[in-house]
């Protein structure tokens, strides 16, 4: 398994590590960020109790792994407004997950715009 490059400091999964794939995936990163105040940039966590979007995935699913390739596409996201605060990186961040799921095909995710879209 390749190692993120975006989030180095992840340490790769033990074999047999449950792993959700493609539309599971994004949503429980969004439930994860819903669960939480906010989002930091540009680490996994800042040892304080606060994460990115991928930390809080696996704040809340300690015993899961993810696909690297989906862990640096969501950490890009993630990192892509370095002038957010937390609150509107979360949102952000969020509005783009509710979005890939639309691009899925996921129920109920139909009608989102691209977080660029008001």
């Amino acid at each position: 398994m390749a190692m993120s490059k975006l989030r180095p400091t992840l340490p790769n999964a033990a074999p047999g590590t449950p792993c959700p794939r493609n539309g599971t995936a994004y949503l429980m990163i969004l439930v994860a960020v819903e669960q939480h105040d906010g989002l930091i940039h540009g680490k996994l966590d800042n040892r304080h109790g606060e994460f990115c979007a991928i930390g809080d995935f696996f704040d809340t699913n300690p015993k899961q792994a993810l696909p690297t390739d989906l862990i640096d596409e969501v950490a890009a996201v993630n990192d892509s407004v370095p002038t957010y605060t937390r609150k509107q990186r979360k949102q952000y961040v969020a509005k783009w997950l509710r979005w890939k799921l639309t691009q899925l095909g996921m129920p109920g995710y139909r009608t989102t715009k691209t977080p660029e879209q008001k």
